[in-house]
């Protein structure tokens, strides 16, 4: 009987160990994996802020030109 429980310890550790080592690297590869994810599109709405705000930029040169026209229309 003790046969049977010095080789199920043995057997079992090493599969319990392995199991819980995989479910870790699973774990942690799908935490990195959301993470980049997530940097990928707080890359991707800072680029469209910037290019808002580019937009915002020439829209305001385009008025500032437009009043200055007209400024200088009227007498």
């Amino acid at each position: 009987m003790h046969a049977v429980w010095i080789v199920a310890i043995a057997v079992g550790i090493p599969v319990l160990s392995g199991t819980i080592t995989r479910i870790t690297k699973l774990y942690y590869t799908n935490k990195e994996k959301e993470r980049n994810i997530n940097l990928s599109e707080e890359a991707e709405a800072l680029g469209d802020i910037q290019t808002s705000m580019n937009d915002l930029k020439r829209r305001v040169a385009n008025l500032e030109t437009i009043l200055l026209d007209l400024e200088n229309r009227t007498p």
